[in-house]
């Protein structure tokens, strides 16, 4: 090869080196214009590929999220409505909700108590002081802790004038009795719950005769016992209810006596239910669960929402059947 005349022709040996330099600055022209087309496409590729499978995951998430809602509120094809869960037990720090005293005020406040005006003989001032002087014999009687606790009827005893105070001491300063038991509220062996007595209920005044004016409190008072979880399966077997249709007679001296001056009563009727038969009987008030007489004793009958109600007539049935 060496000796090839072309090879030893200095002319031809220029052209050659002179078109091989040529050919390669075109080589490297060629590859560098085609380049970035490859990246191009190839950039291109991936975009495609990126967004279908970013449209995919849309799709399927969207897809579990329509599932998800139509599950939450149409039951499974050919599948039958899954019940409510039942509520069952005692929240003992809540103890009147689920029954008709969940809305009820605590103590005095949920009784109803008109402003003042003149009745009969009477002025507006001297009924707003009846009124007062009665809402203190309800706290008295169906909230005061010395009748709840211990038996002790001094308290009411105190507000009432000195001759109805001598007819009644005998009876409100006894062991608990029947008769006692409608003027107080007497708790047995069964604690409270710290939540106090809540009631509904107001007073409504209308003049007597000559010198006296009839304050008339209808309401309704429920009390929360403890209990352990064995005890109490519902509410109502810790919270028993007494109704109240209860006549006051404030009398003025004179015409009256000073001895009959002042709170006396008058015309009463009760109704107790949701409570051991066999406690009331005793005169005193114990929750349902304490009762040994069997199932469904102190249960009203009807609509209980409205034997509670002091809008509504007082039931007669004695629920200690």
């Amino acid at each position: 090869m060496e000796t090839h005349p072309d090879l030893l022709d200095p002319d031809w040996r220029k052209r050659a080196e002179r078109d091989a330099r040529l050919g390669a600055k075109k080589d490297l022209k060629r590859r560098r214009k085609q380049r970035p087309r490859r990246r191009f496409r190839m950039s291109r590729r991936l975009i495609v590929v990126l967004f279908l499978v970013l449209t995919v995951g849309l799709l399927g998430a969207a897809a579990i999220v329509v599932q998800q809602m139509r599950g939450s509120s149409v039951p499974d094809a050919g599948q039958p409505p899954k019940a409510a869960p039942v509520r069952t037990g005692v929240d003992l720090t809540r103890p009147y909700d689920r029954t008709p005293a969940a809305t009820w005020a605590e103590g005095i406040a949920g009784i109803t108590v008109p402003p003042g005006q003149d009745i009969g003989g009477f002025t507006a001032v001297e009924v707003d002081a009846a009124y007062r002087k009665v809402t203190e014999a309800i706290a008295a009687t169906r909230l005061g802790s010395r009748a709840l606790q211990d038996h002790d009827g001094s308290e009411l005893l105190a507000l009432l004038t000195p001759n109805e105070r001598a007819r009644l001491e005998p009876t409100l300063t006894s062991a608990p009795t029947v008769e006692k038991g409608k003027y107080l509220t007497l708790i047995g062996p069964n604690r409270l719950l710290p939540q106090p007595p809540r009631m509904t209920g107001s007073l409504t005044a209308k003049p007597g005769r000559e010198g006296e004016l009839i304050i008339h409190a209808s309401y309704a008072t429920a009390y929360a016992f403890d209990a352990r979880p064995s005890e109490a399966k519902s509410p109502s077997d810790i919270v028993p209810f007494v109704r109240d249709e209860q006549d006051y007679v404030i009398r003025k001296a004179p015409p009256f006596a000073k001895a009959d001056a002042g709170l006396s009563f008058g015309d009463s009727a009760g109704f107790t239910s949701r409570m051991a038969c066999d406690a009331i009987k005793t005169g005193v008030l114990a929750p349902q669960y304490a009762d040994k007489s069997g199932p469904g004793y102190g249960v009203p009958d009807g609509d209980e929402a409205a034997t509670y109600d002091p809008t509504k007539p007082l039931p007669t049935r004695d629920t200690c059947r």
